[in-house]
């Protein structure tokens, strides 16, 4: 796809994200802990199952501070990315990848980007690992991987307008339950 005739550039995504690593103890941090999911995003893992019997709680875990973005290397080529919205701190296994944007960036842009057909073939190409099923994408790798980015007054708009589209969508949702 030729880019040349839209004010897009071409940037890595690592221009775009900066990895962070902030361990803790979720026990002595007084945190939730909340777990990636590729339907859902982030979310509190007693919502999808019990685990407390296999999650040792003084093991490594990191936080992800509200606006963070977290993703599972190994289930990124499926979609397994998430933002905290929920306006507060939370831990996740420290296995994940958690990373922030930089300014001159569109959270809500890159909250549907970062999920597109285009972004998780990105992933796909750009994957290590011998066996497809064991293939991960760690942030040096993912830093790498070049996007064409448009300006950031569009970002804005393309983001308000999906972010207009799921607030829909969930609206329709509950109307139908």
């Amino acid at each position: 796809m030729n880019f040349n005739h839209f004010a897009w550039e071409e940037r890595k995504l690592g221009e775009v994200f900066n990895q962070t690593v902030e361990y803790i103890n979720p026990n002595e941090a007084n945190l939730e802990l909340w777990s990636v999911t590729v339907e859902r995003g982030l979310t509190p893992k007693t919502a999808r199952y019990n685990r407390e019997a296999l999650v040792k709680k003084n093991d490594k875990f990191k936080v992800v501070h509200d606006g963070d973005i977290v993703y599972n290397p190994m289930n990124l080529t499926i979609g397994a990315v998430g933002f905290n919205k929920s306006e507060k701190s939370v831990a996740v296994s420290g296995y994940y990848v958690t990373m922030n944007m930089n300014s001159g960036f569109n959270n809500s842009y890159f909250q549907t980007w970062l999920k597109s057909e285009n972004a998780i073939k990105q992933y796909k190409l750009y994957a290590t690992g011998s066996l497809i099923e064991k293939q991960r994408v760690q942030f040096p790798t993912l830093s790498l991987i070049k996007s064409y980015i448009p300006t950031f007054e569009e970002q804005q708009k393309i983001g308000s307008f999906f972010k207009q589209l799921d607030n829909s969508i969930a609206l329709h949702q509950r109307e139908l339950f």
